[in-house]
């Protein structure tokens, strides 16, 4: 595999990958301090390019099935429709090796990461598109 290919190409981080630990508590930390730890996130895929990690994951009840946003920040976007069962997050590495959260979007009713190329320089291959 030539270096060139193995750069603009994102890894997907499997549950026993050394790193997947770390990425996974950084981007479902604001999820929990949001609802009060009420609503987890099953995380879907988490991939990784280079120092930059993108995780997408769905919103759910502890014991599993849609969340009650009731007493949340969500409650009222919720009960108006218009929040999505999606999270997402974006990290980027620092240089002690700590994954650091740049910016997530919880329950976003739009693309809400499609700017996030743009705005953190983060490279566009790790979102797909």
């Amino acid at each position: 595999m030539s270096s060139t290919f193995a750069s603009t190409t994102p890894v997907a981080l499997l549950p026993d990958h050394p790193d997947h630990a770390a990425i996974a508590v950084a981007a479902t930390a604001p999820v929990l301090a949001a609802s009060d730890q009420r609503v987890t996130l099953r995380i879907e895929r988490m991939d990784t390019l280079g120092p930059w990690a993108f995780v997408q994951g769905r919103l759910e009840a502890p014991e599993g099935g849609r969340p009650d946003y009731t007493g949340t920040a969500f409650a009222e976007r919720a009960a108006q429709g218009g929040m999505s069962d999606l999270h997402v997050a974006l990290l980027r590495r620092d240089d002690e090796g700590a994954w650091m959260l740049v910016d997530h979007a919880i329950g976003p009713a739009d693309v809400a990461w499609l700017t996030w190329p743009t705005t953190h320089a983060a490279p566009r291959q790790l979102f797909g598109f």
